[in-house]
């Protein structure tokens, strides 16, 4: 079955709220052509239906404006309660000028205050709090900067006011008739809070704002010219000043007519932030100039004006160089492609949610990452991988609390940082994800779906340190990853192996940060000589907890988490501080040191170790790297220009463990090496072993004709010692000769032996 979906019509969309708004408009107009009938037929004078229309339209005014006002408050559900609020001020104030008629109407004076000024004022408290009531509507939380941006902005036009207009009115007015001059005051303190409402509101306050702004300036006019009036007795009831009020409070019917505006702000942000407060500073000096040059000393006030624009102009610059420093630290802890918090972000985070789980609060991490991503970026390319990350925020977001923290780890994979969340609450969380993220993406003209896997972890269930639940969280995923089966809760018992790693590789990383690797020298004997003129640097790891730790425990370690690179340059640095030591001390000694994969594949590593030479002012010569056949395997091309820039500097290369690996002429011939160093499983057994000892001597006899050392380690007899010398070996090393020494240690050994052969 084909479905045909009409064409949308073009235009608005007509709102809900049309219907009663209309309703509340037509009333509206029939009011407003009652009151311009009665202003008529005053004007017109007379008795009769004239002066029944001239007296009578000015009630039905007001009592249907208060019906008005109360029409839109139950018909339109925007802003409910703020205009019921405001029919109740305008229903106060219509009591108080009924009662103001009886009383005008009765014999003798009119004595004030009377019942009905309670009337009057009741006006403006009632209609103070409608207009709050719409300003929250519009700015749910009103921060600190926005209540002084409103006070500064009320009392500038309040001052504007009093200098310039009503002032000496005022005054005048309050001499004579000190309670009727308390309403234009009370006006006054409307207009204040509707000039700081418009400020905080800004451009999209809409034009009911505006014209309950033009009705309370209507009042403040026409109540300070009222009290002048009274004050002065020359104030006839049914004047001009009737006309007055009546269009202020026609204005408040217009604004009773005006559809609501969206419940948001967008507060002013960066430099125009301060063209408000800015302007009523400058608009306030100029007041305070104005007075020196009517009162004051009029150099003084040019000076003192001077001087505070200048601290204004200072105060922008502060401003901006606080903004600077602002963007930059918001630019650091966000990820530039989504936009999200980034990993830095993350730690902070975590470091405040210790001290909650600490007072007894609790934490939610959950790790999520996207299946298949890599199969996006390899088939699709990484521009739509980019695009989907975009997208992925923005639907997870969705899914959280204001209080929730979403942040990209790196990758493909994101966390989120979740308070006051148990087991239950989490894992139904974790299923929202993951179902937002199966709905269809529209990327460049694919549709596409992901799944993702989520891991949880729990504090203080699982731990009180935050930073372990990330771990733990991290491990939940990889089993959630590879079960398939929704998001994993952390489990000790599934997970716990997975962690102590973890904690093992945090250790070993604080080993290498902090110093607690530590090397021993193994002495290589010169069997022409029967000097000890090299040693191999062996490094072993000094355990808080375990002890001293010997390569075997830790090295395979290092490698799986990126940590030889590292720790290979920590060794690099204590064994040329040492061979410098030892220099000084006029002992000069060649020191060899084992180098990792990640070094062979880093070309910059031959500057890295030029610069570690010219930093213990060693020369190169002085220094061995023994790399495996296994490495030099692994991308031979980038090895070689590694190797050969390495030579290029002097640093010998030896080719440790050779026989062991995939041993080849064809890289011997070609690797710029200068020593080959025989594995221990052939010396070891040459002299039980006519194979071993042949393989021995082929070495060595090859080793020779490519102008190469040959190092023999494993010696750990005598008669191993004297087989080698016998073949002509060039270096011995092994546990007959002595095992690796601390560097105090080896100095003794050395001052101890003598210049003969081992005997």
């Amino acid at each position: 079955m084909v479905q045909v979906f009409p064409r949308a019509r073009r235009g608005r969309t007509r709102q809900p709220v049309d219907r009663p708004l209309r309703v509340v408009r037509v009333c509206a107009a029939v009011l407003a052509s009652a009151y311009v009938l009665s202003l008529a037929a005053h004007a017109l004078g007379g008795s009769g239906v004239l002066g029944a229309l001239a007296v009578g339209g000015k009630w039905v005014f007001l009592v249907g404006l208060t019906a008005l006002l109360v029409l839109r408050g139950v018909t339109v559900r925007e802003d409910r309660g703020a205009w019921l609020l405001f029919a109740a001020a305008v229903g106060s104030y219509t009591v108080g000028s009924l009662g103001y008629a009886i009383a005008d109407a009765a014999p003798g004076p009119i004595v004030r205050p009377d019942w009905f000024d309670l009337a009057f004022v009741g006006f403006h408290p009632l209609a103070c709090a409608a207009l709050f009531r719409l300003l929250r509507a519009r700015a749910p939380r009103l921060t600190s900067s926005m209540w002084l941006d409103a006070v500064v902005t009320g009392l500038t036009a309040a001052a504007f006011a009093a200098a310039f207009a009503f002032g000496a009115y005022l005054d005048l007015a309050l001499r004579g008739a000190v309670l009727i001059a308390a309403y234009p005051v009370a006006d006054l303190l409307l207009l204040v809070l509707i000039a700081g409402a418009l400020v905080v509101i800004g451009r999209g306050a809409g034009a009911a704002w505006w014209w309950l702004t033009a009705g309370t300036a209507l009042f403040v006019v026409t109540d300070t010219l009222y009290a002048y009036q009274v004050a002065h007795g020359t104030y006839v009831v049914g004047g001009p000043l009737d006309v007055g009020w009546g269009l202020a409070f026609l204005c408040y019917g217009l604004a009773a007519c005006q559809a609501p505006r969206p419940r948001t702000s967008a507060p002013l942000r960066g430099v125009r932030a301060l063209v408000v407060p800015g302007l009523c500073a400058i608009g306030a000096l100029v007041l305070l100039l104005r007075g020196y040059l009517q009162d004051g000393d009029p150099l003084a006030g040019g000076l003192a004006f001077g001087a505070v624009v200048a601290a204004l102009t200072r105060t922008a610059l502060t401003f901006r160089e606080v903004r600077a420093l602002a963007d930059s630290r918001h630019q650091a802890r966000t990820d530039e492609l989504t936009g999200l918090p980034n990993r830095r972000q993350v730690f902070e985070t975590l470091s405040e949610a210790d001290a909650r789980m600490a007072s007894g609060g609790g934490t939610a991490v959950l790790v999520l990452d996207l299946d298949r991503f890599k199969e996006i970026n390899d088939s699709l390319g990484h521009g739509v991988g980019d695009a989907l990350l975009r997208e992925v925020g923005p639907r997870l977001a969705g899914h959280l609390r204001s209080g929730d923290l979403l942040a990209r780890l790196g990758g493909d994979e994101f966390v989120v940082l979740a308070d006051g969340l148990g087991e239950d609450g989490a894992l139904a969380l974790a299923r929202r994800l993951c179902a937002t993220l199966e709905r269809p993406f529209q990327l460049a003209g694919m549709v596409l779906s992901v799944d993702a896997s989520v891991g949880i972890a729990l504090g203080p269930r699982h731990s009180r340190q935050a930073q372990e639940l990330l771990q733990m969280a991290d491990l939940a995923m990889y089993a959630a990853k590879a079960g398939r089966s929704g998001p994993v809760v952390y489990d000790e018992e599934r997970h716990g192996s997975g962690r102590h790693r973890l904690e093992a590789v945090a250790q070993l990383r604080r080993a290498v940060d902090e110093g607690e690797l530590v090397l021993h020298y193994q002495p290589k004997l010169t069997l022409p000589t029967g000097r000890v003129d090299g040693v191999e640097a062996l490094v072993r790891w000094r355990h808080p907890e375990r002890g001293l730790l010997f390569p075997d425990a830790f090295v395979e370690l290092a490698e799986s988490a990126g940590l030889m690179a590292a720790l290979t340059r920590r060794v690099l640095d204590t064994a040329l501080a040492q061979r410098r030591a030892w220099s000084d001390r006029g002992r000069e000694l060649t020191v060899a040191v084992n180098v990792s994969p990640s070094n062979l594949v880093d070309e910059g590593f031959p500057d890295e170790v030029a610069g570690l030479l010219a930093r213990h002012g060693v020369p190169a010569t002085a220094l061995v790297l023994e790399v495996t056949e296994s490495l030099l395997m692994e991308d031979r091309e980038r090895a070689v220009r590694v190797l050969a820039g390495l030579r290029e500097a002097g640093v010998g290369i030896a080719i440790d463990d050779y026989g062991t690996g995939w041993s080849s002429l064809a890289y011997l011939a070609t690797l710029p090496v200068t020593e080959l160093k025989l594995d221990r499983a052939f010396v070891g057994a040459m002299t039980g072993s006519d194979r071993s000892a042949s393989i021995v001597t082929s070495t060595l006899q090859l080793a020779h004709a490519l102008g190469l050392v040959f190092v023999a380690e494993g010696a750990e007899d005598q008669a191993t010692v004297d087989a080698l010398a016998a073949l002509g070996c060039d270096v011995v090393q092994g546990y007959h000769l002595s095992r690796a020494l601390p560097p105090e240690q080896l100095e003794a050994w050395l001052e101890a032996r003598s210049a003969a052969p081992v005997g």
